[in-house]
């Protein structure tokens, strides 16, 4: 007899859904909602998570789809979306609603585009998620942490980009405007774009030790970084909304560093 979904494998499915419209939104132009698409993926991403602990831990099958659905949403659905710049999006909206106008195609008709380094950066964001996808799978030592960058981490930072370009979901806090304006004229730059999706793809192939947001207790001790990643990121989206996702990335990267700061407990 054939085996039912459960919970968490229905929850995974909503996660490859979000990714699926994500990419067929973005080359329509829709950049706004396909880059919302990812956070709701990642919404439904830790939703399975919990579902999976709840039910008494995941199944091999639900390890397997959650991956395939993650190379989607959170490598695929970002590759598509950073291959585009904002402009080109919205050149592709008019483009589509102009009366017997040729579509736009987003991939590189503008004269003067390095349209070479927008395809790059986006099969290197792909390449980058799936090789991470796979290593986690057969990697024993990642149960209570990550080594390396998260997928959905590195998917977040560049859907993340369309938001803060448009100025959508942002909070006027303090310098908001200026960093506003570096990540706009950042999101128009295919050349900057390649190099960066370059450094955290290295960063997802690396063996930087990172933590998770799994509670094995809630006393503070021992969950000092993580209590502090959560205080300061909430702060921080308090402060400048949208805009905090890159600066909660940072925070997150240099979690190594100041966490030091905090003796393990023996």
């Amino acid at each position: 007899m054939p085996r039912l979904p459960r919970l968490p494998d229905l929850l995974t499915t909503a996660n490859l859904c979000c990714g699926v419209l994500s990419i067929l939104l973005a080359s329509q132009g829709q950049l706004t909602i396909a880059c919302g698409l990812i956070f709701l993926a990642a919404f439904f991403d830790v939703l399975d998570g919990l579902a999976a602990r709840a039910m008494g831990g995941g199944s091999e099958l639900g390890k397997q789809l959650d991956s395939l659905a993650d190379m989607v949403s959170f490598g695929v659905a970002p590759a598509f979306i950073a291959a585009i710049s904002p402009t080109e999006a919205l050149q592709l909206v008019t483009s589509l609603h102009r009366d017997h106008a040729p579509a736009f195609s987003p991939f590189g008709e503008l004269f003067g585009q390095p349209f070479w380094a927008s395809i790059v950066c986006s099969v290197v964001i792909a390449v980058a998620s799936m090789w991470r996808l796979a290593k986690f799978n057969i990697d024993t030592r990642q149960s209570n942490g990550f080594l390396g960058l998260a997928t959905p981490a590195n998917a977040l930072f560049w859907a993340s980009l369309g938001f803060i370009t448009w100025g959508i979901g942002m909070v006027e806090g303090p310098g908001s405007g200026e960093l506003q304006n570096h990540l706009g004229m950042f999101a128009e730059n295919p050349i900057q774009k390649l190099v960066l999706a370059i450094v955290l793809g290295l960063l997802m192939l690396s063996e930087l030790p990172l933590p998770s947001l799994k509670f094995k207790h809630f006393r503070w001790k021992g969950n000092e970084v993580i209590y502090l990643l959560i205080i300061i990121g909430a702060l921080l989206a308090l402060l400048y909304g949208i805009l905090a996702v890159p600066l909660i990335l940072v925070l997150y990267l240099l979690s190594p560093l100041w966490g030091k700061l905090f003796p393990k407990p023996q």
